[in-house]
C-alpha cells in the first residue's frame, strides 16, 4: 500500500543551489586490492565547523554526513567537491547516534547508470496562526556526480506519534530498488519517556513509501528480509538496548517487499539489541527474564532467525563479541578479550583463531578488514596485517586507527586519509 509520495517541502538545499567547491588538483590514485602499505597521512577531511561526521569511502571520494549537511570530498586533495545543506531545524541524527546508537554512514546506491547518496533527516515547521508546529521526516537522495538533490520522499509520522529532537533518522540499508529507513518516535502528548520506532520501505523508483510498520525498529536488510525488534507500548531505550518492564519485545524479520512477517523468534523478551555483522549475519543481545537479569548474546542468520547452518553453539559463541568486522568479501572477524577468530561467511566454518594460550603469538587487537586482509595492532609492535583466510602474518603497516579501507586509501578515526602505496 502506498502511504506517501514525493515531498513538496523545501529541498535539502534550503531553496538554494548546493555549495560546490573546486578541489585542488591531486595526483591520480593507483588501486591496490587489497592495500598492504600506506603512505603518511596526506590530508584530513574537515567537515563544516569541524562538526562530528559519519564517513563513507567510495573510490577516491568520501561522503561526510553531519547533523546539518552532506558533503563529498576528494580524498587525494582533501578538497570539498560539493555540499548540500538543509532547512532550519534539520537534524540527520548524527549527534544523537553518537551518544546512543551505532553510527550509520551515508548509503551509496548505484542504479540506472548513476550514483545516489542516501540519508534521512527530520525537521520542524513552525506553525502560524492556529496551525500547530509540525515535525517531519524525509529520505533524501543526492546525485553524486552533480552534487544536487535528486529527489525527496516524505515519511509520515504514525497517528498519535511525532518526531522529537532526538529522532535519529537512519537509512538502515538498500536492496534492489528499496531503501529502508527508521525514525524514533514519541507521543504527540509530549510524554517523551514512551519511546518507539517506525520503519519505512521506500521504492526509490516511484519515491513512494511501499509499507510502514509502527513500533518496529529495523536494524539490517539482507536477502529480502528486514530484521529488527517489534516493540510494546512501554518500551524504553538507553545507550545499549531496548527494554520493557513487562516484556513483550519480539525479534523478527519482515519481508522487504510488503512488510509481512517472514519469521519471528518465539521468546518473550524483556531486552533486545540487534547488531548487524554483514553477510546476512547478526547478533542479538537478549533478556528472556526481567530486564535486570544477565543478558545472553546469540549469533543468528537473517534468512532463518536461527543459528547459521553448520555451526554449533560453541563455534557460534566465538562470534558474539562487540568487535566484529566483515571484510566485504567472504570473511567475518571477531575479536574478544583473549582471542581473535575468523568465519567463512559462505560455509559458516571457523577458518582460524588466535587465543591467549598460544605460546608463540600475541593476540592482536582487531581494527578493521577489507578484501582478505585484516588490519590489527599488537601492543609494542604497531600495526600488523593478517591473511583473513589463514590468520598468518602478512607484514606490518603504519597508519592511524583505521575505520575504513578501500583500494585507494584508508581513513582513520579523525578523518585523516592514508593513501595506499602497495
Amino acid at each position: 500500500m502506498v502511504l506517501a509520495g514525493c515531498s513538496s517541502d523545501p529541498p535539502l538545499t534550503g531553496g538554494k543551489r548546493p555549495v560546490r567547491d573546486e578541489a585542488p588538483t591531486a595526483p591520480a590514485a593507483k588501486a591496490y586490492d587489497p592495500p598492504t602499505a600506506f603512505g603518511e597521512g596526506g590530508v584530513r577531511l574537515v567537515p563544516p565547523h569541524d562538526d562530528r561526521a559519519e564517513a563513507k569511502l567510495d573510490g577516491t571520494t568520501a561522503y561526510l554526513l553531519t547533523d546539518s549537511s552532506l558533503a563529498a570530498y576528494n580524498t587525494r586533495s582533501g578538497g570539498p567537491l560539493w555540499r548540500v545543506t538543509g532547512p532550519d531545524g534539520m537534524s540527520t541524527g548524527v549527534d544523537d547516534r553518537g551518544r546512543v546508537w551505532q553510527p550509520a554512514v551515508p548509503v551509496v546506491s548505484r542504479s540506472g547508470g548513476r550514483t545516489l547518496v542516501l540519508f534521512a533527516f527530520q525537521y520542524y515547521t513552525e506553525g502560524t496562526g492556529t496551525a500547530k508546529d509540525v515535525s517531519s521526516a524525509r529520505l533524501q537522495a543526492v546525485d553524486a556526480a552533480a552534487g544536487k538533490v535528486a529527489w525527496t520522499a516524505a515519511l509520515p509520522a504514525p497517528p498519535g506519534r511525532s518526531f522529537g529532537d532526538d529522532s535519529a533518522p537512519t537509512v538502515v540499508g538498500v536492496e534492489g530498488d528499496t531503501a529502508v529507513v527508521t525514525v524514533r518516535t514519541e507521543p504527540e502528548d509530549g510524554d517523551a519517556e514512551e519511546r518507539s520506532m517506525v520503519t519505512y520501505a521506500v521504492n526509490m523508483e516511484t519515491r513512494h513509501v511501499e509499507w510502514r510498520q509502527d513500533g518496529f525498529e529495523a536494524r539490517m536488510v539482507a536477502g529480502g528480509r528486514v530484521v529488527g525488534a517489534q516493540l510494546p507500548d512501554d518500551a524504553q531505550i538507553d545507550s545499549e538496548r531496548w527494554s520493557a518492564d513487562d516484556g513483550g519485545i519480539s525479534l523478527m524479520a519482515r519481508s522487504l517487499t510488503d512488510g509481512t512477517v517472514r519469521w519471528r523468534d518465539s521468546r518473550n523478551l524483556f531486552g533486545l539489541r540487534v547488531n548487524p555483522l554483514g553477510a546476512g549475519l547478526f547478533t542479538a543481545r537478549i533478556n528472556v527474564e526481567y530486564k535486570e537479569h544477565p543478558e545472553g548474546v546469540i549469533l543468528l542468520d537473517a534468512a532463518t532467525g536461527s543459528r547459521p547452518a553448520g555451526m554449533t553453539g560453541d563455534t557460534a559463541a566465538m562470534f558474539t563479541g562487540s568487535n566484529c568486522v566483515y571484510d566485504q568479501r567472504s570473511t567475518l572477524l571477531c575479536g574478544a578479550d583473549h582471542g581473535l577468530a575468523a568465519l567463512d561467511t559462505h560455509t559458516h566454518k571457523v577458518l582460524w583463531q588466535i587465543t591467549g594460550d598460544d605460546p608463540a603469538r600475541e593476540v592482536p587487537d582487531l581494527i578493521t578488514a577489507w578484501h582478505g586482509v585484516v588490519y590489527a595492532s599488537v601492543a609494542g609492535h604497531g600495526g600488523v596485517l593478517l591473511d583473513a583466510a589463514t590468520g598468518k602474518d602478512r607484514g606490518t603497516y603504519e597508519a592511524g586507527y583505521l575505520t575504513a579501507v578501500n583500494e585507494y586509501e584508508a581513513l582513520d578515526q579523525d578523518l585523516t586519509v592514508f593513501p595506499a602505496t602497495g
